[in-house]
This record gives structure tokens, sequence and C-alpha cells, in this order.
């Protein structure tokens, strides 16, 4: 193993706690630890078995298995933005809608306390 698969094995694994630990604490939800400790462990099986990323890369038609991986996790960091981003568009307009309704009722109070 060279040293910066030793690296990103040590972290996989420190993650992977981490995951576990929210989990359990119910920081994250079930549906969400799941998908991240799936991440986690296929970072560590690529990481442990480097060729299963070349047989792959084979499958795919994609020249190499480091290659692979790159495209692999380009596509989930998509995805996972995408997400992101929906969620966040999704509290916006949820803000808006809190600080209309807000001002609606403050408004309203005000002119019933002006009578």
């Amino acid at each position: 193993m060279s040293p910066i698969s030793i690296i990103v094995f040590i972290f996989a694994i420190f993650a992977l706690s981490r995951v576990v630990l929210r989990s359990k604490d119910k920081s994250i939800s079930f549906g969400e630890s799941l998908f991240w400790i799936f991440v986690w462990l296929i970072i560590i099986v690529i990481t442990a078995f480097p060729q299963v990323t070349d047989k792959a890369s084979k499958v795919l038609g994609v020249g190499r298995g480091v290659d692979t991986a790159f495209f692999i996790a380009i596509i989930v960091l998509f995805y996972i933005v995408f997400r992101l981003y929906v969620k966040i568009d999704k509290i916006d307009r949820d803000v808006t809608d809190l600080t209309i309704n807000t001002t609606k009722e403050l408004h309203d109070l005000k002119k019933k306390s002006n009578y």
C-alpha cells in the first residue's frame, strides 16, 4: 500500500466511525447513515483492494481503475450537490413564506392596537 492509500484508508475508517456515532445519536437519518456507510465502505474496499477498480474499468470501458474511481466519485458528488441545492432551495422558500406570514401578522396586530 502506498502512503496515500494508507492515509485514505485510515481517514475512511475514521469517517465511518463518525457516521456510526451520528447515526446512534440520531443526528442523521437512517437513510443518510446507510448512504454514508455504503460510501465509506466502498472507499475502504477500493483502497484495500485497488484491483477492484481495474476490473470495473474494463467493464465500463475506462482506461485505468483510478480513472473509474474518480468518475464515479464525481458523479456521486454531483448527486450530493444536487440534493443540497434542492434542500437549500426549499429552506429559502420556507424562510420567505415565514417572513411574509410574520410580517402580515405583525401588520394586523399593529392595525388592531391602533383602534
